[in-house]
């Protein structure tokens, strides 16, 4: 084992074991042996005699304290520090020792000897000294493989120039990506299959593009114009929909891993995740450029802002960093924030890089060439950042005690005039928490709080509900979020500075001081350099976005790849590294990187381009040879059919029973909840579950908690809200055919569908039949389907004369069976 001082020449780091930033440094634990020996003796057997049962990592974190690590006790609880080395008459945990406050004192039913109280003073006046961390040998070196796999590994180089190349049928390619398709078929000696029908080709790049089915009305006019332009006038309407920004928003949000709760042991809502959710969506329709929406993503609160609108758009675009899964519950604040950097790098390295950083959080990546200091240059970014999502942590609250009003962003613009009337209220309500307060303080942990009152319960528990009560009334009337003028996302803390090595990732173990930076395993020429005045996020955004970074753009090409063909041109969409697949067409994702590049970062251009070429516009056909050769369709001979997405089912019923509501609803249904802990069974949970039902706006819309996500999308394999995640599982499972028999939304579109083709005076049974088919499944009945579905409705009406309404029921029943179908559900 090394002492951290003998660890300086390893590591060539910029470290400064003693400087305050490592927790007041770790100068006082540099203390002589006989200092360590004192507090080995004296001082650790009362910490762990008086305070470990309420105040240490493995027992109980009372006030938030932990006395078990010195930086703990350095950092203190909800009180301040406990411990100011060199200065016992400030220090807390000798004014508790000492007091006689019954509410203060410590420990609460033992009081210290003077001996005991002169030895804790001593041992604080002489620097509080601390036996020194010990780190693994080796620490702070990293594999020689390292240099090797950056100079190797395909991800990590320049983009190259992807040259177009040749092929032997000059006639098959209608764009650049087609000749580097065919040219991989014709080595293999394969050929691709024949185009797609219109009827197949109008369905699936609407759905692809919008998320939606195309009316009957846009399939007869597209069918009916046999002009060489017809297909390109089409993308392009389709492009400029606002449909489009809901559909590729959705896929953006999947990689944001949106969710509107903190999700974890205890479940809080964000009732201002929404505002998020829309700047997306406004960003997509309008073509952001990929490179000036990621910048707004992780420093948009840094940019210029020429109005007051784009300042609040650039503040909620920084929600990306905000809106993760966070466990409230957690008993240490330095654990608190830890984790929550923690999951900050995965998102944004795994999102925009494909790289799996946080990997490295305890010790050098096991597999990419990402050492752990790279980890803490990139933590010490986001530790200078205050992460605004309204709550804070604090094990086993209630209440209101997981908000924190102080962590939002403010947008829109603060009433000009105080209200006489509202700030009379609020003194008024402000006076009537603060008397509760203190009257539950007064008989808290006394014997008149334990005492019953009539009802039979304590009478201290009475109180604090009474306080946390009036607590909640004050918050409505002076809470900014209950104005709707608060967003989440992050700024720059008040300190900035760079931040410790962590030992073994634990939150506790400083280690050397890691100045600012990005990753090593990129060479991107032109490094921006830190501000040492803010956080560096803007030069991340800046370093992630140079034209020297070739992993951004080739990542972003992937994604879009992957959602227009079903799988990328590299199938593990979100990991580029060594564990990751390589790329069946690694000139053409260069060759699209570049173009990508050079039409600045248009991702509108980027769909165009390749919904335009003709391997997008293959049939599904399924040849026996082509099969035996590349039976995973790895070299696109064919267009591989796909199950629709969870939204894309729910939204596609809606559309076809004419029920759909296309207009943006105002916010979510989750911004009229109060921050607190939301049961999974309780009756927000339950109020939550009957509006996602009742809705009939598009699914994005849908309110998106934590483990209370609709049934509609839920059962259809919904995202996981967790991390990153590119790829949606696409499963085939039987509670999704008892939810399209049984579920009372699919039969309400099924009864809306049947009433919207007896709407139609002029279509007799056959029309309505041709009808049905081509609002569900976009085509026209066979000749056979017509007979099949008549002799069905006849029988039905045999079995069902009992019925009220003859007519509609069994109209209703055929229009289930259509929308339960297969053929519904996949898009060839």
């Amino acid at each position: 084992m090394l002492l951290i001082p003998r660890l300086m020449a390893p590591i060539a780091l910029a470290v400064a074991v003693a400087a305050p930033a490592a927790g007041a440094g770790q100068a006082a634990a540099r203390a002589d042996a006989t200092a360590v020996e004192f507090f080995e003796k004296k001082v650790r057997p009362l910490l762990a005699g008086y305070c470990y049962n309420c105040h240490s990592a493995n027992n109980n974190s009372q006030g938030g304290l932990r006395v078990d690590d010195r930086n703990g006790l350095l950092q203190g609880g909800n009180g301040g520090p406990a411990v100011v080395p060199g200065h016992p008459e400030k220090s807390l945990l000798i004014r508790s020792v000492r007091s006689t406050d019954e509410n203060l004192k410590m420990p609460p039913k033992v009081r210290l000897s003077p001996e005991q109280v002169a030895d804790l003073t001593k041992w604080i006046k002489d620097g509080a000294a601390w036996p020194e961390v010990r780190v693994p040998q080796g620490f702070g070196k990293y594999s020689a493989k390292y240099d090797k796999l950056r100079k190797e590994h395909w991800a990590w180089q320049p983009l190259r120039e992807g040259k177009v190349p040749p092929v032997r049928d000059a006639s098959w390619p209608r764009t650049s990506i087609d000749r580097f398709i065919l040219a991989g078929l014709e080595r293999e000696g394969l050929r691709p299959v024949s185009d797609a029908d219109r009827t197949t080709l109008i369905r699936r790049v609407t759905f692809d593009l919008t998320g939606l089915p195309p009316t009957p009305a846009e399939i007869d006019a597209f069918l009916d114009e046999r002009s060489t332009d017809a297909y390109p006038k089409l993308v392009e309407r389709l492009l400029a929909s606002p449909a489009f920004g809901e559909r590729w928003g959705r896929h953006w949000l999947d990689v944001a891993r949106y969710g509107e709760s903190t999700g974890s042991a205890r479940n809080v809502p964000y009732p201002q995740s929404w505002r998020y959710r829309d700047c997306v969506i406004n960003a997509l329709n309008s073509d952001k450029p990929y490179d000036r929406f990621l910048i707004e993503q992780i420093a948009g609160d840094l940019l210029p802002a020429e109005t007051p609108r784009q300042r609040d758009e650039q503040r909620v675009a920084t929600g990306f960093l905000a809106l993760g899964v966070k466990d409230v519950n957690q008993r240490f604040k330095v654990r608190f924030v830890m984790d929550n950097i923690d999951e900050q790098i995965d998102t944004v390295t795994r999102s925009v890089l494909a790289l799996t950083a946080s990997c490295a959080r305890c010790h050098n990546h096991k597999f990419d060439p990402i050492p752990q200091q790279d980890y803490y240059a990139l933590a010490g970014i986001f530790h200078s950042t205050d992460l605004c999502a309204g709550v804070r942590n604090k094990m086993g609250g209630s209440g209101l005690d997981y908000y924190d009003n102080t962590m939002l962003l403010q947008v829109g613009d603060a009433p000009s005039r105080p209200n006489p009337e509202a700030t009379e209220k609020i003194a008024r309500a402000k006076k009537a928490f603060e008397a509760a307060k203190a009257e539950f303080e007064a008989i808290r942990g006394k014997p008149e709080g334990r005492a019953l009152a009539a009802n039979g319960q304590p009478k201290q528990q009475i109180a604090r509900q009474k306080m946390v009560r009036l607590q909640t009334e004050l918050a409505a009337l002076t809470d900014q979020a209950a104005s709707g003028r608060s967003a989440l996302g992050v700024r720059d803390a008040r300190t900035i500075g760079d931040t410790a090595l962590r030992i073994r990732g634990e939150a506790e173990k400083l280690g050397p001081i890691v100045p600012r930076g990005f990753l090593s395993v990129l060479s991107v020429a032109d490094v921006p350099k830190i501000n040492p005045h803010q956080s560096g996020r803007l030069e991340l955004a800046r370093w992630l976005t140079s034209t020297q970074n070739p992993l951004t753009p080739r990542v972003m090409v992937n994604r879009v790849w992957h959602h227009l063909f079903g799988a990328g041109l590299v199938r593990s969409v979100d990991n580029f590294g060594v564990t990751g697949e390589v790329p069946s067409h690694p000139n053409l994702l260069d060759h699209l990187a570049r173009q990508f590049v050079r039409d600045g970062w248009s991702v509108k251009k980027l769909v165009r381009a390749v919904v335009l070429s003709r391997a997008y516009q293959l049939g599904s056909d399924v040849p026996e040879a082509n099969t035996k050769r590349d039976p995973a369709n790895r070299l696109v001979w064919r267009h591989s059919p796909r199950r629709l997405s969870a939204e894309e089912i729910r939204d596609a019923a809606l559309a076809a029973a004419g029920t759909l509501d296309r207009t943006r609803p105002v916010g979510s249904p989750v911004k009229d909840l109060r921050v607190m802990e939301l049961a999974d069974n309780g009756p927000q949970a339950k109020k939550l579950a009957e509006q996602a039902r009742a809705s009939r706006h598009r699914s994005v819309y849908l309110p998106l908690l934590r483990g209370l996500v609709p049934t509609s999308l839920e059962v259809f394999d919904a995202v996981e809200q967790g991390m990153a995640t590119g790829n949606r599982d696409a499963t085939t499972v039987a509670p999704q055919a008892l939810y399209l028999l049984n579920d009372p939304f699919v039969w309400q579109q099924s009864l809306a569908l049947a009433e919207r083709l007896f709407k139609r005076k002029d279509l007799d049974d056959t029309g309505r039949i041709e009808a049905a088919y081509c609002l569900t499944l976009g085509r026209s009945a066979t000749p056979k389907e017509v007979e099949r579905v008549k002799a069905y409705l006849a029988e039905y009406e045999l079995a069902a004369r009992a019925e009220a309404d003859l007519k509609t029921t069994p109209w209703a029943s055929f229009c289930q069976a259509l929308l339960g179908c297969a053929e519904f559900r996949y898009l060839k």
